[in-house]
């Protein structure tokens, strides 16, 4: 996959789920803005792109998952939401990380 394709697929489905491979070719024609350690799960990195910002999360090694986010603002609080239920993960609650669900600020994951 390319960048452009994966910006088109991003703009079209809003969550792309890729091979680590595939994000490890097209990785360096988005820029990285952020990247906070899960501990849990790689690294949450967000990235600004041609389709615009994006979240980049790894279900397992060789996996990831991008997503789309509207702004900076939406950005600030996916990042805030997922890292406070890493923080739950980390303390034994039994709760999971669906990354292939449509995001919802304050709501968590919905099913698209």
């Amino acid at each position: 996959m390319t960048a452009a394709q994966l910006n088109a697929r991003l703009l079209a489905e809003q969550l792309v789920p890729l091979v680590g491979q595939e994000w490890a070719s097209v990785a360096d024609d988005f820029e990285l803005l952020e990247c906070h350690r899960t501990f849990v799960a790689g690294d949450l990195l967000i990235v600004r792109g041609a389709a615009g910002l994006a979240a980049v999360e790894q279900p397992s090694p060789d996996e990831r998952v991008v997503r789309l986010l509207s702004d900076e603002a939406e950005a600030r609080r996916f990042v805030a939401e997922r890292l406070e239920q890493y923080e739950r993960m980390w303390d034994g609650c039994g709760c999971r990380a669906d990354y292939y669900c449509a995001w919802r600020p304050n709501g968590g994951s919905a099913s698209l």
